[in-house]
């Protein structure tokens, strides 16, 4: 697998479904962060060159798979002259800032429902301090930028940028400022309608920002970051992969039950495979992803038994499903 493979028209694919997509989802179904410095430019629209060029190869011919982020080497500078050798047009973006994250947008939001019809001037206290909060989140998801990453101007314009989505002020006869990327009108409707859940949420998240430090799971490819953002999707992650605690949980279901099965399709592992799938089962943690807190303890009665199957397809996409969800989707294919 190498970049010596992938053709123009391979990239023009890749644009293609990456236009399909949109940029966060396309992101996240390869396993791609977002582009800093490098972007591929077509008629003036710009394009992560590093997860193009990755997702080109599998246009490359049948059975190709995409590459990965870590199948480069060389960084986004490589990734740029191949594509400039290719007819492509590159620009470089020194100091650029990256762009917002569910995360951030979230607590955004919060603040925005919360005061209607403020007019988010960015000297106010309530705004450095909203500002000082999005810092930390935004550090703690080892964002990186120049002195203007997320400054109380660019916060206040954040909130103004939600008029743009609030039915109550376009009644007025007003747009709000239309310039805002996707995400925020997706956060919007996901969550604007449910002020409650939300400010619950952006709880769980500021709760567990002392601890968002060190390493954390990978993030699968096909793995969906849950609607509450990349935060509390880490913390449910890091249950679920406690080694102790898995061990722990597969010895006392198999002491209720007498062998491990998937508590949603009944798979199992060894009656299929012998020995060799004896031990094979995942954890599914249940506990509301906003609910969950960075050290307490996780009781058993928090998880689930799942197939490697099943587990995927709860987190496959946003909102993530949960048990009850998953296992009415089995007995409806039924």
């Amino acid at each position: 697998m190498g970049l010596e493979e992938i053709d123009r028209n391979a990239v023009l694919n890749a644009v293609e479904e990456y236009r399909e997509l949109g940029e966060e989802a396309f992101l996240e179904k390869y396993g791609f962060g977002a582009a800093r410095d490098y972007f591929l430019e077509i008629d003036n629209e710009r394009f992560p060159s590093k997860a193009i060029l990755g997702v080109a190869h599998k246009f490359t011919g049948a059975g190709k798979e995409p590459m990965r982020a870590q199948d480069f080497s060389g960084g986004e500078a490589r990734t740029a002259r191949k594509l400039e050798n290719l007819g492509f047009h590159i620009i470089k973006l020194s100091g650029r800032n990256p762009a917002w994250t569910r995360d951030e947008l979230l607590l955004a939001l919060d603040h925005y429902l919360r005061h209607p019809g403020d007019s988010h001037d960015p000297s106010k206290a309530e705004i450095v301090a909203l500002t000082e909060t999005i810092g930390q989140v935004a550090q703690a998801l080892g964002l990186t930028g120049d002195e203007r990453l997320r400054n109380a101007n660019g916060v206040s314009m954040k909130l103004l940028n939600f008029r743009a989505h609030d039915p109550a002020y376009r009644a007025r006869g007003r747009k709000g400022l239309e310039r805002g990327n996707r995400l925020e009108k997706v956060v919007w409707d996901e969550f604007a309608h449910r002020p409650e859940y939300l400010r619950k949420t952006v709880e769980g998240i500021t709760r567990n920002l002392p601890h968002q430090q060190g390493t954390h799971p990978q993030q699968e490819p096909d793995e969906g970051e849950a609607l509450e953002g990349r935060l509390l999707t880490r913390l449910h992650r890091y249950r679920e992969r406690d080694r102790d605690l898995v061990k722990r949980k597969k010895a006392h279901f198999k002491k209720q039950n007498g062998r491990l099965f998937c508590e949603a399709c009944n798979f199992d592992f060894r009656s299929t495979y012998g020995e060799r799938g004896a031990n094979f089962m995942e954890c599914h943690h249940l506990k509301p992803v906003s609910e969950l807190v960075s050290g307490e303890t996780t009781k058993l009665s928090d998880l689930a038994m799942l197939c490697a199957n099943c587990h995927r397809m709860i987190h496959a996409a946003r909102p993530w499903w949960t048990l009850e969800e998953l296992r009415s989707a089995l007995s409806k294919e039924a």
